[in-house]
């Protein structure tokens, strides 16, 4: 079903995927008279969240046969998997939008704050500085860098480690791309993970990680990576809905510390719904139900979930 709904995916890609990611995902199907009429994949993902570490569902591959679709399946399949989610105090769960006006209507919206760009600096990158392709080897001194870089710049990143990496690199391969390192006098400087349009010059920049220092180089040091190529790079607006808002609440921080009363409204995860007193300041999140006089403030899951992540810097860059 997967080749039959996606043909737009090489094959090299193809079988990537299914070495790689079906070894420890989970594959949610709607059956009927022997026929899987809906699908849906849950690939997941060590989120770090204001510190704490989440195992959480990327959603992907979702699908349904041409003769089901405009059933309403596929609604019934989601509201399984969130009400499940939400079982297992899963505190949420982020998808790539294809059509986000569908997603919308499931409770989905976007994170407020995706993604720094980095301001081109005037001067030349100074000599000194090569691109490496990443070896086996290196992937260790990889994880431990570009996990000091998201944490310093993010509230909400993919945690990364060796097994991350090495299922990276077989994915930039099976993209005619490559991952590499930067180094400037024996010290890893950069990561850049990319992929090539086959039969295109054209490079897509699925990540780039710099220290600081040379952030402002961005542009120069990719073309000295990629010489003769296109590049381009690629924009991950990531859609994410709350599954469990109790575990979603207590792994939240704020610097600035606020607290509300509202009544929640969730259509497709009932347990989530009700009057609730939220707190959230520089210790974590706290919330409770409330009892007697109820909230006048009414909102939605999507609103709150806007709400809540109004000043959270988020990080997630992932095709598969």
């Amino acid at each position: 079903m997967y080749e039959a709904v996606f043909p737009e995916d090489p094959k090299e890609f193809v079988d990537y995927y299914f070495q790689w990611k079906t070894r420890d995902n989970q594959v949610l199907v709607m059956e009927e008279a022997d026929m899987v009429q809906v699908m849906m994949h849950l690939n997941p993902y060590t989120i770090q969240i204001y510190g704490h570490l989440r195992k959480l569902p990327y959603i992907v591959a979702v699908a349904s046969h041409p003769s089901c679709r405009r059933q309403g399946k596929m609604g019934r399949v989601m509201e399984y998997a969130l009400q499940d989610m939400e079982r297992m105090q899963v505190p949420f769960t982020f998808l790539l939008p294809a059509d986000p006006a569908y997603y919308k209507g499931q409770g989905f919206v976007f994170f407020p704050c995706q993604g720094v760009a980095g301001a081109e600096a005037e001067a030349d990158v100074p000599s000194g500085y090569t691109w490496q392709e990443a070896q086996e080897g290196d992937l260790a001194q990889a994880a431990e860098f570009s996990n000091n870089i998201l944490e310093r710049d993010y509230h909400i990143f993919i945690k990364r480690d060796m097994d991350y990496y090495k299922r990276l690199m077989a994915e930039t391969h099976a993209e005619h791309g490559r991952l590499l390192l930067l180094k400037y006098q024996g010290l890893l400087k950069g990561i850049l993970v990319y992929g090539v349009e086959q039969g295109e010059p054209k490079a897509e920049i699925q990540e780039l990680l710099l220290s600081p220092e040379i952030q402002g180089w961005r542009d120069m040091l990719c073309h000295a990576a990629l010489p003769g190529l296109e590049i381009q790079f690629c924009e991950f607006q990531m859609m994410f809905r709350i599954a469990s808002l109790r575990e979603f609440v207590s792994l939240l921080k704020s610097e600035e510390g606020h607290s509300f009363e509202v009544m929640v409204q969730d259509a497709m995860v009932p347990k989530n719904a009700g009057a609730y007193r939220i707190e959230i300041d520089r210790d974590g999140g706290r919330i409770e139900r409330m009892s007697g006089k109820l909230p006048e403030k009414k909102m939605d899951i999507q609103e709150l979930a806007q709400a809540l992540l109004e000043h959270t810097r988020v990080s997630l860059r992932e095709w598969v």
